[in-house]
Order: C-alpha cells, then structure tokens, then sequence
C-alpha cells in the first residue's frame, strides 16, 4: 500500500473543515475545492437578489458615499487577476493596475492578500498603496522616497517566522510525490496547492498538512479555493488587519467614512463581516457561484471589478467625493492633480452660475474643445 493510499484512508475526518472526507467531496471538494457545489441559474439568480450586482448597483453605492471618506481595499487572486492553475503566473493585467493607480490618486486604498506581501508588490508594482499580504499579518504603507512608512510597519506573527520556514520545508517534502500539489512560502502563510491534483488525489494532500499541523499545536489551517493554508494560531485575519488600517488611518467613524472591500475568497469574508458589524461600508464579494456571504454586492469576476473601480474613479472626481475637501489623511494624501482638477472644476461651475452667456454669445466647454482638437 502507498503512502498516498494510506494517507487517504487514514485521515478520515479533517481538522481542516471539521467534517469527513467523504462529506467534504460531497460539498464540492472534488469540484472546485472551496466546499462550494455548483448550482443552476436560477439559484444564482435568486441569490444575486439578495447580494446584487455592484455594477448595476453603482447609483446606490455613491449615494452612500457622497460627502464621506471612501477607503478601498482589494484581495489579490481572483479579484484583480483570475485564479490561474501556476500561482507564480498569476499577473496583473495592465488595464487593472491602471484602474487602481487612478483609485489610489482618489482614495486610500490597500491589498490585502492572503499572498507574501512582497509577491504582492511585485506583481502589482503600484508603490503608492497600503499593501498587508500574508492574510494581514505583514503590512506596509505607501512607499515614501524609497522607503516604506516606518510607522506603519506592523507584523503580529513576527515569532513565528522561523517556525514557517521549517513547516514550508516538512510541507513540500510531504506533497513531493503528489503529482500537481505545489506549495508556496507566504511568509507567515504556507499554502498547499492542489488545484492540479487528480481529485482522487485531494484526501491525500489534506492528509499531509493535517499531519503537519497536528505536529505544531501553535499552527492552525484554513480552506480557500482550492488551496489549504497554514498559518500561526495568533487572533489574526484579513478582517482585523482591515480594522487595523482604517484606526491607523483615522478612518473609523461610520458617519464620516465608507469603505469598500472586495474581495473572492472566504477569508475575505472576516473583512466583509468588520465592515457590517461596524456599519462602515460594505463588501463586494468577487463570485458566479451562490454562497453564503457578509458581503451587500457581488461582481462576477476581475473584469467586472476593474469596470468597477473606473466607474469609482469616474465619481471619485466629482465634488461628492469628500476627499477633495479633506485633502489626506494620516499616511495617505489624495494626487494633486486630482484635487486641482476638482478645485477648478468647481471654480468653473461657480463662474458660470454667476455670471450666465449672454445670449448670441459663443461659450466652448474647454474639454469639449480639447476632444475636438484631438
């Protein structure tokens, strides 16, 4: 008998997920890995109703926004880039960093990703955001004259850096001869691939990083899309980190601040749930498959969200965007050239009710008269 073999018999109820295997591939681990089944149209349907689209939504969302503070926070994978079968290969389209370059010259925004928050970087390649990878355990700001901000540097699994190490080495070992499984070094976050396995092969992977994880009290293991993670036992998620953030960048008051969270995965879901528990926003889980969910809208996928975001920025440069009065806020200050376009913008509107044309007069709009001369 193989060891792949034996591993699949043995581990009969996950420490994962807290139910058998065998209930485990009843609930979609076989399909799609995240214990989500497929449903028909008609249950997505019934279900956008619930959550709606945030594209069709778009009005409601700015109207909850108007005259308030917008901060904007992003999952990575199967937000901003679709979930690849290579994690290395998971890049960022240049439309979709375009789309969040012209939101963070509009509002403070951040990654957050269960990703090692240096793999964000580098795949994003946008110094001006907040950037907290390893499911919000290792957070920089914006990167000032070459430097991150100091002060805003916060890692609450520093400890356990060793320890990682060490786990990521006994977990690739384990898989080695589980032909697709892949695993990958987030820092404070080591993720068990599986996503290219045979499904009959899946147990086996579950096999190996309980096994793992039974061995150092001080880990605990979490289930996303296709993907086991291991991390740290410290009181620690992609939810306090965003709570985190938004004290740090005194943006806290749910009177004066709207935030927005999208994000794909489950553990987006501890985001979602700050943002409703303290009524400063909402979430927008990134999904074609019902689930249940904290978050108020959905988006089916990252082209919805990039069409999302330039229609943020498109509200972003109007005067219902309070930042253009405010200006910054503690480690954040909106682009100049944004807050001038507004300012003359709304010095132009001003003039223009104040003094009407005369009649017979010939009044050309100056971005009218630039379009033309293009």
């Amino acid at each position: 008998m193989d060891g792949a073999h034996t591993l699949r018999q043995a581990a009969l109820v996950s420490r994962v997920s807290f139910e058998p295997l065998s209930m485990l591939e009843q609930n979609g681990l076989t399909r799609d890995g995240s214990g989500v089944s497929a449903q028909s149209d008609s249950e997505f349907e019934a279900w956008r109703e619930e959550h709606p689209c945030a594209l069709h939504s778009f009005d409601q969302i700015a109207a909850l926004a108007a005259n308030k503070l917008v901060a904007v926070f992003l999952d990575y994978d199967g937000t901003l880039t679709p979930i690849v079968s290579n994690p290395d290969l998971a890049l960022m389209s240049d439309h979709a960093r375009a789309a969040v370059r012209r939101v963070a010259q509009l509002f403070p925004t951040a990654i957050i990703s269960g990703r090692g928050r240096e793999k964000v970087q580098q795949f994003v390649q946008l110094a001006e955001l907040y950037y907290a990878g390893s499911h919000g355990m290792d957070i920089v700001g914006p990167d000032v004259e070459g430097t991150p901000h100091a002060d805003l540097a916060f890692q609450p699994a520093a400890q356990y850096e060793p320890l990682m190490d060490a786990v990521y080495e006994e977990l690739a070992a384990g898989v080695a001869q589980i032909a697709g499984s892949s695993v990958e070094h987030n820092k404070f976050c080591v993720s068990v691939h599986f996503r290219n396995c045979d499904p009959d092969d899946y147990p086996a992977v579950v096999g190996v990083v309980e096994a793992v994880a039974a061995a150092h009290p001080e880990l605990r293991v979490t289930r996303g899309r296709k993907v086991l993670e291991v991390r740290p036992q410290v009181d620690w998620d992609k939810g306090t980190a965003l709570a985190h953030l938004l004290e740090l960048l005194g943006l806290a008051d749910p009177d004066r601040v709207v935030c927005l969270y999208i994000g794909d995965d489950r553990t987006d879901e501890d985001a979602f749930k700050v943002l409703a528990e303290r009524r400063l926003g909402g979430g927008i889980l990134v999904s074609t498959k019902p689930k249940p969910t904290a978050a108020l809208w959905t988006l089916r996928d990252p082209a919805e969200v990039a069409a999302f975001l330039n229609r943020l920025v498109a509200w972003g440069q109007t005067n219902d965007n309070l930042w253009h009065s405010v200006g910054s806020c503690t480690g954040w200050a909106m682009c100049p050239s944004m807050r001038r376009r507004s300012q003359e913008a709304t010095l132009q509107a001003r003039a223009a009710v104040a003094c009407p044309a005369p009649a017979g007069c010939n009044v050309t709009d100056s971005s009218s008269a630039g379009r033309g001369a293009r």
